[in-house]
């Protein structure tokens, strides 16, 4: 006997969860999510994201001034040697090129409470705290699964599609029996969170690359700060773990009881690996579900919410009916060759920051106090972030703006009011054609060819000093969408509801068949 029916069960409610049922319910569609434990987790985890996130969190109903609640930009990234000289600095702006700054750091047990909020408003969606999946079974038309309530209680739930965002020790990839490849690389660290009034830190965020103890320093939100220190071979990990020898620790940095408080003290490893598969017909994995990094390349909750919004707006998409089943096999293919660019990194970044040989760190710091500070300048060039081979109209790597997460700008409109580009596409596509080169008619054919069952506006972008022409056109008042055009010789750009880049045009006969392309089925018959 089914107990409840509903179209999506979500398993785990941090921020990917979360947004993964938010995102869902705000679509229509009914969502029951499930979390082992009795009250969300009031403690400091994750503590940085990218610019995207930021986006996905406004698109969701957390705009600047709710983010600002629990966040604040980070203005730069430095390395400092043992003797605190600035090997490297990773400059973060904080207008970037999508219209918020390029770093921000955060409270996670903050964040997750904003989420909560918007999480009561939409109906459709139902959170069962304490409550843990023991199985499932799934057959070509949805998931059955049993739930154990808070006093053992079970249930049974039917639901169209299951979705396992519950953490690296995941019972839904666990009982789905996905494989995982390690890369075999483990540190553990002692991370120690305090609350206390803000002062001036130099390093504001960054590493200590000091071969005697490597150390993070970073913020841990608004009145929050975090240390992490490397646990060195010989000694013990209980040990190190305890509030006499954090305090201890922290005493060169001028910290002290007096001042500040101790919120969190615990050992983590840093480990580097992923899921071989993520999706098996109706169940997926997203966040360290599906993957875990050390945190030197700052993508760890990132990678979690892309994986969120990749998963999502595919599943609107099926659970609307515009798009075939066949959708969701793309969201692993996509997403595992972007979370194996993370990790690379991460593991490549922490080799250097982690490094104890004293000839080796005497070679590295001569470098980058050569050479640097700049990455750009002291570093080989960083391979861009793609994602892997998917639904798109132009390949990855290939097309100029396929698989890239793409800028974001603010519009004049014809009615003279400014806005951003997302509050005109949250949640579906958006099409971008240069004004300067494609004709109002010529627009309107390009127009015509979108789907009818695809959310597509299709903007006409003019010179800030070129009034709109119609209702269809923007002035783009930042220069971010002529600029893409004037570097790539496009004059189309398509982008997805994950913020990530469908394809690009240079002609006019070429942009009706990349708008017509956006019927899924059609797509996926291409590919």
């Amino acid at each position: 006997m089914t107990d409840l029916q509903t179209d999506v069960l979500v398993v785990g409610q941090g921020p990917v969860g979360q947004i993964v049922s938010l995102y869902l319910a705000q679509r229509g569609h009914r969502v029951l999510a499930v979390e082992r434990h009795a009250a969300p987790y009031s403690l400091p985890r994750a503590v940085h994201y990218d610019p995207d996130v930021n986006r996905i969190l406004a698109g969701l109903g957390l705009d600047a001034a709710r983010q600002s609640e629990f966040s604040q930009p980070a203005t730069s990234y430095d390395w400092l040697s043992a003797g605190r000289e600035l090997l490297l600095t990773f400059p973060a702006p904080l207008d970037g090129d999508q219209g918020w700054p390029d770093s921000t750091m955060f409270s996670q047990p903050e964040l997750e409470a904003a989420l909560r909020i918007e999480q009561e408003r939409v109906p459709g969606l139902e959170v069962r705290w304490g409550s843990e999946l023991i199985g499932f079974a799934q057959d070509p038309d949805g998931v059955t699964a049993e739930i154990a309530g808070p006093g053992g209680e079970r249930s049974t739930v039917r639901a169209g599609f299951l979705v396992g965002c519950d953490g690296a020790n995941s019972d839904v990839a666990g009982l789905a029996g996905f494989e995982v490849t390690d890369l075999g690389f483990s540190s553990d660290w002692l991370v120690f969170d305090l609350t206390m009034p803000p002062r001036e830190w130099i390093p504001e965020n960054g590493q200590i690359c000091d071969p005697a103890r490597p150390t993070s320093v970073v913020s841990g939100g608004p009145g929050r700060r975090r240390f992490e220190f490397m646990i060195m071979p010989g000694e013990d990990a209980s040990t190190m773990a305890t509030p006499e020898n954090a305090w201890r620790l922290v005493e060169p940095w001028g910290v002290s009881q007096n001042e500040a408080e101790l919120e969190r003290l615990a050992v983590y490893t840093f480990r580097a690996r992923w899921a071989t598969r993520w999706t098996e017909g109706r169940v997926s994995i997203a966040g360290d579900a599906a993957h875990q990094m050390p945190p030197f390349f700052g993508r760890g909750m990132v990678s979690g919410v892309r994986d969120a919004m990749n998963l999502s707006w595919k599943l609107d998409h099926v659970l609307r009916g515009v798009a075939p089943l066949a959708l969701l096999d793309t969201y692993g293919s996509e997403r595992i060759g972007h979370v194996q660019h993370a990790i690379g990194m991460s593991v490549e970044l922490g080799r250097m920051i982690c490094e104890t040989d004293p000839v080796k760190v005497a070679a590295r710091d001569s470098h980058f106090l050569t050479v640097g500070p700049y990455p750009q300048d002291a570093m080989p060039p960083m391979p861009p972030e793609l994602l892997g081979p998917g639904f798109f109209r132009g390949v990855p790597g290939v097309d100029p703006v396929a698989g890239r997460i793409g800028v974001q700008g603010r519009l004049r409109g014809f009615d003279g009011a400014e806005t951003s580009a997302d509050r005109l596409s949250w949640g579906g596509f958006i099409a971008f054609l240069d004004g300067r080169r494609v004709s109002a008619d010529e627009a309107q054919r390009i127009r015509a060819a979108k789907p009818a069952t695809i959310d597509c506006p299709v903007i006409e972008v003019l010179p800030v000093d070129e009034p709109p022409r119609n209702r269809h056109s923007g002035a783009d008042l930042d220069g971010r969408y002529l600029g893409v055009f004037d570097v790539t010789g496009a004059i189309a750009l398509v982008y997805r509801p994950d913020l990530h880049g469908f394809g690009s045009a240079s002609t006019v006969d070429d942009a009706v068949t990349l708008l017509a392309s956006l019927d899924p089925a059609t797509l996926l018959e291409l590919t």
